[in-house]
């Protein structure tokens, strides 16, 4: 920062900037604030300037317009070893500052709020992000403080060294280009948004490193975990770890999975999940009986496996779990004598979510060469009223009621899948295959006998009468699908109701 020690300060957020300000001027540095900030400091009894008394103008338009002003960003953009810089700072009236302590209007806050299309606009910052961009630039010769979190380390490295090195500065320069950047793209995401197109015309992206994992799917690859600043919703970026080693690459995509299909059931349910597809599900009052269904239908598959819950895990379900390697857990509460009892097991990774449990995210994006997919993921719900009876034989109520609940968890298996169920929980899952014959050959051998009486659900319409077929041959009394091969379920003597609706998940 060289022999400068002169710092301007304006900022929206005043958390700790108090006690910063006085350790810069316990350091002698020299205090210049916009009229708020200085208004601030005075009340902590901090001396400090006003910015006014360099530009000779107070702020313009209601606020609009307070450090815009060539005095102010020739002095940040001045390059000390540059003699015109100099000589035209001097003729400017303007002086060098060593550092520009900024932190922007909240404009992500003020559209958390729901506020007023003009009161978010207001929120809009201009000038801030103009000093933040200036003093970046000339990260070699000036500080740019961007957060209140980087005070602390920012007062130490001074009082410690007697000035900021230059990596110090580098980062900090990438800190506040990485602010600017994430704010721009606020910024344009809801201005886009309000513009009304059912698709925004213009995305941008926006995401912080939450750690490095050791490796990706596979050892050979490198991998990192990135988080949506913004993310509000019950996520893997706002659940808290209670317990365990560090969450993997394939962790954390089975977690997202099993937390993707916990949300989608209102009931008190159990999931488990392995290798992103469902392996069994349960519905039931008792989180333990939930758990002891949903693992029962694949018990092979479940091995290595994440579970969801949608309720408090309680002691009970602990007990249930007795003896079955799970890689982990992901629920909105523990009870503590559950959580005592898990704590036990080394390997095993505790998850409790945050935020509303119903609310899941508007959209998924999805990564192609080249580009990215946008959708949205607020798929229907189908409610009896609205299913189709296409056969001669009529489904029961119960039938009904396990088809929907079937329906539910197909819409989470990568497709070509089908469920089958019984008594809202799975019999057994047939997913990821290339024809749908053998999504319901998988399917009913790996029932292995148990499928006599169970509902089926397809998450696309079956195109021959061979699946029909292959699910009369396993005894299953009631399927649910979109459409198609009727003949085929009157024949045999099967319920089939037409939804209307496909769930392709690839």
């Amino acid at each position: 920062m060289g022999q400068v020690r002169r710092a301007l300060l304006s900022v929206s957020n005043k958390e700790g900037l108090a006690d910063f300000a006085r350790g810069l001027h316990e350091l002698e540095f020299e205090l210049l604030a916009s009229e708020g900030t200085a208004t601030f400091l005075r009340s902590h009894h901090i001396p400090v300037k006003n910015l006014e008394d360099l530009t000779g103008h107070g702020s313009l338009l209601e606020g609009r317009v307070k450090t815009l002003h060539p005095k102010v960003h020739a002095g940040i953009l001045a390059v000390p070893t540059n003699p015109k810089h100099l000589r035209d700072l001097e003729a400017l009236g303007g002086m060098r500052f060593a550092m520009v302590v900024v932190n922007l209007y909240p404009f992500e806050q003020t559209v958390a709020q729901v506020a007023p299309d003009a009161q978010i606009i207001e929120n809009i910052d201009i000038g801030g992000v103009a000093l933040l961009r200036s003093a970046a630039k000339n990260a070699e010769h000036v500080a740019v403080i961007s957060d209140p979190r980087q005070y602390p380390a920012v007062l130490d490295e001074l009082r410690r060294d007697g000035d900021l090195g230059p990596q110090t500065r580098q980062r900090l320069a990438l800190e506040a280009f990485a602010r600017t950047a994430d704010y721009d793209a606020t910024i344009t995401n809801w201005w886009s948004a309000r513009a009304g197109h059912a698709m925004p015309p213009y995305l941008r992206i926006s995401l912080d490193k939450t750690q490095d994992l050791r490796y990706g799917e596979n050892p050979y690859q490198k991998a990192a975990f990135y988080r949506d600043p913004d993310a509000r919703d019950p996520s893997l970026a706002t659940a808290q770890k209670l317990h365990g080693k560090e969450l993997s690459f394939n962790n954390l995509l089975d977690f997202d999975a099993a937390l993707d299909l916990a949300l989608d059931f209102p009931d008190s349910v159990a999931v488990i999940i392995k290798h992103g597809n469902p392996s069994g599900a349960a519905a039931r009052e008792r989180p333990a009986d939930a758990y002891a269904a949903a693992y029962a239908a694949d018990s092979k598959a479940a091995y290595g496996c994440v579970a969801a819950f949608n309720r408090t895990v309680d002691l009970d379900a602990v007990k249930a779990m007795k003896g079955h390697f799970i890689e982990g857990i992901i629920a909105p509460d523990f009870a503590a004598d559950a959580l005592d009892r898990l704590r036990k097991r080394e390997n095993i990774r505790l998850l409790k979510t945050q935020g509303p449990w119903a609310s899941r995210p508007a959209w998924r994006l999805l990564h192609i060469r080249g580009g990215f997919l946008l959708q949205t993921t607020d798929a229907p719900d189908i409610r009896p009223q609205e299913l189709k009876v296409v056969t001669k034989t009529k489904p029961s109520e119960d039938q009904i009621r396990d088809l929907l609940f079937a329906t539910t968890v197909c819409k989470h298996a990568k497709s070509n899948a089908v469920v089958l169920a019984r008594d809202r929980a799975t019999v057994a899952i047939g997913a990821g295959q290339v024809s749908r014959v053998d999504a319901v050959m998988l399917a009913a051998m790996k029932a292995q006998g148990r499928a006599g009486g169970s509902v089926l659900s397809s998450d696309a319409f079956f195109p021959f009468r061979d699946g029909i077929d292959e699910a009369a041959k396993a005894g299953v009394a009631a399927i649910l699908q979109p459409g198609e091969v009727v003949d085929a379920a009157n024949e045999h003597g099967i319920a089939m109701v037409f939804s209307g609706v496909r769930f392709f998940k690839h």
